[in-house]
């Protein structure tokens, strides 16, 4: 279990299995809303490199000036001192009572309006184009539902389950085993939930830019993959989008199907945002190769962009993007 206060740590622990491997931020506060726990979500969203470094937080939201919300919103502070504006739903965690109650918080960061605004096409451009920049938004706006929607029902089936397991008591065995089985399937459901949103479009994108996404990216695949590169701030929407898929993609064929055992993915931006993915892999020449580089050209050219693919023998292939990023669509660092 990841960052569990002493006095609390028999309740927080029972959660670990759950809240541990949310993509969502979740904390749990006392009553002076001191932060008792928080997840890795939390802890990536708010720039920390750790969720201990968030214990003994003040747990309450602030205000989020100019931002209107649907529900409960305002604003968390990241490390580095700027704010990120949330929505969040509180719920009592069972099984802490009396002085050890806590309440849970799910955080759900919104999408920071793009000072940049988008590449500027509008409805002009060739088709192909625009098909795949609405394709990127739709999967953006739909990864954006299972992570934030979808998955916060499943978490509150789950606190329901397990409140009914502690109404229950150990007298209904029967019962509180086809509820364990419930559980077991619901975490499952989470499990399933979390990866097509990452295949769609990772939380840590939304939220952090293509500098967070490619550092979760690197974390899915430890040892595989490292990334560096003088990006730190956050680009328009659709580079990111497109800039994190041709990635993901670019590492995945790397080491699903030309067996590299390294990939370094090296992000710099100028007059343009320069993505370089290298592999120590075997040369690209199967169909589904072929095919893969196809896409990954389409992408860079819905961008304006080019990709160009080297391979050298005995040292691997490299991948390099070169997007324009205009005078007005430059490095934003302030979100």
């Amino acid at each position: 279990m990841t960052s569990i206060a002493d006095g609390w740590g028999s309740v927080l622990e029972a959660w670990g299995s759950v809240f541990d491997v949310v993509r969502q931020p979740v904390w749990a506060v006392d009553a002076t809303h001191t932060v008792r726990y928080a997840n890795p979500a939390a802890a990536e969203a708010l720039g920390h490199g750790h969720p201990s470094a968030l214990l003994g937080y003040d747990g309450h939201p602030g205000p989020a000036p100019d931002h209107a919300s649907r529900g409960e919103g305002g604003a968390l502070t990241r490390a580095d001192g700027t704010l990120l504006p949330v929505e969040w739903t509180r719920l009592p965690l069972p099984g802490a009572v009396g002085d050890a109650a806590l309440t849970l918080y799910l955080f759900q960061p919104l999408d920071a309006e793009q000072a940049s605004g988008s590449r500027g096409l509008g409805d002009t451009g060739p088709p192909y184009r625009l098909l795949a920049h609405r394709q990127a938004e739709r999967e953006r706006h739909y990864a954006k539902v299972l992570q934030h929607e979808a998955q916060e029902r499943m978490v509150r089936a789950l606190l329901g389950l397990n409140m009914a397991g502690h109404a229950l008591g150990p007298a209904a065995a029967g019962t509180a085993g086809l509820l364990h089985d419930a559980v077991r399937d619901t975490e499952e459901a989470l499990a399933g939930v979390r990866e097509v949103t990452d295949a769609l479009c990772p939380g840590a994108l939304r939220a952090g830019g293509l500098p967070a996404a490619l550092a979760a990216l690197a974390r899915r695949h430890p040892g595989q993959v490292t990334v560096t590169g003088t990006l730190t701030g956050r680009l328009p929407q659709l580079i990111e989008t497109h800039g994190y898929l041709l990635v993901a993609e670019a590492v995945a064929r790397a080491l699903d199907h030309a067996d590299a055992h390294h990939v370094q993915v090296t992000t710099n931006h100028g007059p343009e945002l320069v993505i370089t993915v290298a592999d120590d892999g075997t040369e690209p020449a199967t169909a589904t190769d072929l095919a893969t580089l196809a896409a990954l050209t389409e992408r860079a050219t819905s961008l304006d962009g080019t990709l160009t693919v080297r391979h050298t023998p005995d040292t691997g292939t490299t991948l390099t993007a070169n997007i324009p990023l205009g005078p007005t669509q430059g490095v934003n660092t302030s979100m």
